[in-house]
């Protein structure tokens, strides 16, 4: 199988696309150490399952035991094949892990093993360390027990596309997408009335077009003066309707024209009755009235006492500045108004965040090495999510391109089996 598999990989690399690969090399050891390499482990599984360690006809079995939720640490020591007793020797393990965090374990009697003292944290990658001694004479050996760890240089990453940032605090947005649309501000809104009844002279405006403050928008002849008078508008803004042609007559309050500022617009947003109380006035709101329309930040403004008899539905409301005038009434919109704000200590982005086996991961860097490690998540928005357990302030982390790192772990075979 490791035949097949170095195969495999020696292909990958001269197709010229691997981008990374496991940690399976074994550190040199200092002077009186025993060096157990992976010929080693897979020639010697021990009885229990475990790693068997030689020393001459002294040997150790070490062995991470899933116990529920918690992984514990057991030795089983032997003297030419002989077991011995777990009270008549010592063992000690270490576990250096990446980033230089070293858990020690000194190792109590329990029956014809030895057990660890606390619950091996995941993920179970580290560099091991064994001392045993029994009748006076001391054993060590060191040996890499890796799983889920990948080695990338910096061409590699930048190839792969890789990004890396430093975990740390974030403000978290719960959001609620709303459907509405486009509406004109009707406080700066002004109907165009003749004063008195007559017939209309002249027409001197279309819809669409811009007016200004006191500018002639048509003349009319009054029915009981016969003198013509010229009927204005109140408000600088664009003319949106138009009622009137030359040669017809008008009464006296007739709706000549609709003239509207557009400088600022209403963005209507109908709220479904399940999320009445999530809505306030203040919360900001992220507008989108699709392609060829910027993105606006918002507040709402107004929220309706009344309910839609039609639509179940209650009005919220977005005074929004029209710059450009590019939000045009009658078309329709969506927002995202942020319904919950919350500051978290730390947190990741969703990029980040990998499914192996069980667990939910993120990699973490230390140089050229990637490795994975399971944490626990908390609240989330559409971009970030808060980490409970599992990484520090400050780590750094895969951002971008995780799964590329995901792929190749599982190609080479590595992660935890459970």
């Amino acid at each position: 199988m490791k035949l097949l598999r170095i195969a495999a990989l020696v292909a990958v690399v001269l197709a010229g696309v691997v981008v990374g690969r496991l940690i399976l090399r074994t550190p040199p050891a200092p002077s009186g150490e025993h060096v157990a390499d992976d010929h080693e482990d897979e020639a010697t599984a021990g009885p229990h399952g475990g790693r068997l360690l030689h020393d001459g006809a002294f040997t150790a079995e070490v062995k991470i035991v899933d116990e529920g939720a918690a992984s514990e640490l057991r030795v089983w020591l032997a003297d030419d094949g002989r077991a011995i007793a777990a009270a008549d020797a010592s063992v000690r393990v270490s576990l250096q892990r990446l980033g230089g965090r070293t858990d020690a374990f000194v190792l109590e009697p329990r029956g014809d093993f030895f057990a660890g003292d606390r619950p091996v944290a995941e993920p179970h990658s580290f560099d091991v360390a064994v001392d045993a001694t029994w009748r006076g004479v001391a054993h060590r050996w060191t040996y890499p027990s890796y799983e889920a760890r990948v080695v990338l240089t910096p061409e590699a990453a930048t190839r792969a596309g890789i990004g890396v940032e430093n975990a740390g605090g974030r403000t978290l947005d719960t959001r609620l997408r709303l459907n509405g649309r486009i509406v004109p501000n009707e406080d700066r809104l002004a109907h165009v009335l003749p004063r008195f009844a007559g017939i209309v002279r002249e027409v001197r405006k279309r819809i669409g077009d811009p007016v200004a403050k006191g500018e002639v928008m048509a003349v009319v002849q009054s029915n009981q003066s016969l003198q013509t008078y010229e009927v204005r508008s109140e408000i600088a803004g664009t003319v949106i309707q138009k009622h009137v042609t030359p040669g017809e007559f008008v009464a006296e309050g007739d709706d000549l024209y609709t003239v509207a500022n557009l400088e600022t617009v209403w963005i209507d947003l109908d709220v479904y009755r399940a999320d009445f109380p999530r809505v306030a006035v203040g919360q900001p709101v992220t507008l989108d009235a699709g392609e060829g329309v910027p993105r606006a930040e918002g507040r709402l403004d107004y929220i309706s006492p009344f309910g839609s008899s039609n639509t179940q539905t209650m009005l919220a409301r977005v005074i929004l500045p029209n710059e450009g005038l590019a939000w045009r009434p009658g078309l329709f919109v969506t927002g995202e108004v942020v319904v919950d704000r919350a500051a978290v200590p730390l947190a990741v982005r969703a990029s980040a965040l990998q499914t192996m086996g069980r667990w939910t991961v993120v990699f973490v860097q230390d140089g050229d090495v990637y490795q994975a490690v399971p944490v626990t998540t908390g609240r989330r928005d559409a971009d970030w999510v808060e980490v409970l357990s599992g990484l520090d302030p400050g780590q750094r982390y895969v951002a971008k391109n995780s799964f590329v790192l995901k792929a190749d772990v599982g190609k080479s075979g590595a992660q935890h089996a459970d």
